[in-house]
């Protein structure tokens, strides 16, 4: 509410904006974006934190598979790193699955997050 005050309010509207017309997006499994998967900038992130998928099993593709991730919580940056990126080859590593990332919806109405 503060930023509604300052001379920075243009932004905080924009943000509202988006987050009302975007609220039930998170419900409906997202946007799926496979050119923002392959950005560069999930290489460095991987590589910072550093971050390895490893496979140790041929997993079905007629099938459907829940991952469970330790630790959890808000800070699953490499759960998000191997499931919601391509930057450790997910897609190369189990062809035919396709990854989503599951987290709370509150998540998703942090600004910025």
């Amino acid at each position: 509410m503060y930023i509604f005050c300052t001379d920075c309010w243009l932004i905080a509207v924009l943000y509202f904006t988006w987050l009302v017309f975007d609220w039930n997006t998170p419900k409906k499994g997202g946007r799926r974006s496979q050119w923002v998967r392959n950005w560069a900038v999930w290489r460095y992130f991987r590589d910072y934190f550093p971050i390895q998928l490893v496979k140790t099993h041929n997993l079905l593709t007629t099938r459907n598979y829940i991952f469970g991730y330790h630790p959890h919580g808000i800070m699953g940056l490499g759960a998000f790193c191997n499931f919601s990126t391509e930057a450790t080859e997910v897609s190369k590593k189990f062809p035919g699955i396709r990854p989503y990332l599951a987290t709370l919806a509150g998540n998703f109405r942090m600004p910025v997050l």
